[in-house]
C-alpha cells in the first residue's frame, strides 16, 4: 500500500463518522414520514392518506434494519482503522495519528494540541504512515 493510499484509508474514519450522522438523520426522517398525516396548507393534519401512512409504518422496520446494518458495517471499519493505528505499539505515533485522523484535526491543530512543533508532527505522521505501509505489505 502506498503512503497516499494509507492516508486515504485513515481519513475514512472521519468520513465514516459523517456517514453515520447522515444515516441517523435519514432514520429520523423515515420515522417522521411513517408517523403519518400530511400537513395541508393551513397547517392542519389530514388523514386522507391513511393507507400510505400504514404502508410507511410497515416498511419502517425494514428500512431501519437496513440503516442499522450500514451503520454497523461503518463502525466495524472504524474499529479496524483504530486497531491498525494501535498495531504500531508506539504510543507517541499512535497519539499523533489518533489526533490527526480519528479526531480529524489539521496538522497545525495536532501540533498545538499535543505541544509539538508542526515539523515534528509532520515527521511523526510520515514515520507512522511508513510503518503502517510496511505492515500492510
Amino acid at each position: 500500500m502506498t503512503e497516499n493510499r494509507m492516508r486515504e484509508y485513515l481519513e475514512r474514519h472521519f468520513y465514516n463518522s459523517k456517514m453515520i450522522i447522515a444515516l441517523e438523520a435519514e432514520r429520523t426522517q423515515l420515522r417522521l414520514n411513517a408517523q403519518g398525516g400530511a400537513i395541508n396548507y393551513e397547517g392542519n393534519y389530514t388523514t386522507s392518506n391513511e393507507n400510505a401512512t400504514e404502508r410507511n409504518l410497515m416498511s419502517l422496520a425494514d428500512d431501519e434494519k437496513e440503516i442499522d446494518k450500514e451503520i454497523s458495517e461503518i463502525k466495524t471499519e472504524q474499529r479496524e482503522i483504530r486497531q491498525l493505528i494501535y498495531s504500531l505499539h508506539d504510543r507517541d505515533l499512535e497519539s499523533v495519528l489518533i489526533y490527526r485522523y480519528i479526531a480529524h484535526h489539521t496538522e497545525e491543530e495536532t501540533a498545538e494540541g499535543l505541544n509539538y512543533a508542526l515539523r515534528t508532527v509532520q515527521e511523526k505522521i510520515k514515520k507512522a504512515i511508513k510503518k503502517l505501509c510496511a505492515k500492510m505489505c
